[in-house]
């Protein structure tokens, strides 16, 4: 008999979780929202859904924002998710700086901050001023609530060895214990992720009303190459957490040896690194460019493509030409219904990558298959990997408000 009780206690306690993360959940994507709209988008009971919220707003995850207009005239209290208590940690990392924002449960960016590494930062000096900056966060914003961090990282990470398994252009990261030598001390949880996961999960935090967002891919395509694979709203991880490593996929099996152990991988043809080593090349060769070999900047390389230079647009074209290949490898493999392609190389010129892409794949796609994708590049306001690391942290917050609501009662 007791056995029995017990089972059904924790299937109790399972239903209201599940109940709990399904209404946070709601009032994120929502914005403001009524007790009433609520059940309606739940499904969930009247008295159900008045109970969640009352427990939201005695732990402050919820605040009341005044009365709205309802169904047939009616008017009723809005609520909605409290980032004036609540805010998480969003972390970048990159090959020449990390970045780092401050960002509410509700999805809306407070702050974000660049931090430059220097050539003698290495990773044990780069992980010391990351605790720095997340503890000068926690000390400026004494009256808000942290619950979680998120920091995406420029590589395959495997959780179950807390390392990188291998990252172009970034020495000593490769074998470090990231996730151990960030969270020693906090009494907070840290969560590392790929920047391409990362961003791939922006798309369908921020995007999640839009028509195929739920079976998207994300190509990034900065100084490496990668891709987050979302399949049926989830995103796709493996069994290790390194899925969507499709820039190390050969192209050439007699290629150049890559940071993996393989050989001709995709990055090494089409990765922003290669297009700017090409460029470099080109020009020590003696060809004529508005460019030099000291001003390889994004917003230079970028104008040049665009005023047509001739060394800058064909070594453009020639590393989109092999992206658009990978794409349409992804696009045979996944059949999703979106391609958003982002970060420093799609930056130099949206344009121009975009059309050849969508020619590429025009020209090897079934029409059938073809005709039901959008392809674009990224449309967010900020760095996907940024928000989307931002998102995680607040993804676990919200999958489990129970925490905060225990968190509040002991203190």
């Amino acid at each position: 008999m007791n056995e029995i009780i017990t089972h059904k206690s924790i299937n109790q306690e399972r239903s209201q979780l599940i109940n709990r993360a399904l209404v946070a959940d709601l009032l994120r994507q929502e914005g403001v929202c009524s007790r009433a709209t609520l059940a309606q988008l739940s499904g969930l009971k009247q008295a159900t859904i008045t109970n969640i919220i009352g427990e939201f707003i005695e732990c402050g995850l919820v605040v009341e924002t005044g009365l709205m207009s309802g169904c047939k005239g009616r008017r009723s209290i809005g609520v909605t998710l409290n980032d004036a208590l609540y805010k998480v940690i969003g972390i970048r990392m990159t090959r020449r700086a990390f970045y780092i924002s401050i960002v509410g449960l509700s999805g809306k960016v407070y702050a974000v901050e660049e931090y430059p590494i220097g050539p003698r930062d290495d990773v044990q000096n780069t992980i010391s001023r990351i605790r720095n900056a997340i503890q000068d966060i926690r000390r400026e914003n004494a009256s808000t609530n942290i619950p979680a961090v998120c920091m995406a990282m420029p590589g395959p990470y495997r959780e179950d060895r807390d390392q990188l398994l291998f990252v172009t252009e970034l020495s000593g990261w490769q074998n470090f214990p990231i996730k151990k030598a960030l969270t020693e001390g906090f009494d907070i949880p840290i969560y590392i992720t790929n920047d391409a996961n990362a961003s791939a999960f922006a798309q369908l935090w921020y995007r999640s009303k839009e028509y195929g967002i739920r079976n998207m891919i994300y190509v990034l395509a900065g100084q490496g190459i990668g891709c987050g694979i979302i399949t049926d709203g989830k995103l796709v991880l493996g069994q290790r957490g390194i899925a969507g490593e499709f820039g190390h996929n050969t192209i050439n099996y007699r290629g150049a040896p890559c940071e993996c152990g393989n050989r001709g991988c995709l990055e090494k043809y089409c990765s922003f690194l290669v297009f700017c080593q090409n460029i470099t090349r080109r020009l020590q060769a003696g060809e004529s460019s508005v460019l030099d070999e000291n001003s390889l900047t994004s917003a230079n390389i970028s104008a040049a493509v665009r005023a047509g230079d001739r060394v800058a647009r064909e070594e453009y074209e020639k590393v989109c030409e092999f992206l658009s290949i990978g794409i349409v490898n992804l696009i045979n493999q996944f059949n999703p219904g979106m391609i958003v392609i982002g970060d420093e190389l799609a930056e130099v010129a949206p344009d121009i990558l975009l059309q050849i892409v969508c020619d590429k794949v025009h020209a090897c796609i079934n029409p059938l298959v073809y005709n039901d994708i959008t392809i674009e590049v990224n449309r967010l306001p900020e760095s996907p990997a940024l928000l989307g690391a931002a998102a995680i942290a607040a993804r676990n917050v919200l999958s489990d408000p129970t925490k905060l609501m225990k968190h509040e009662k002991e203190d």
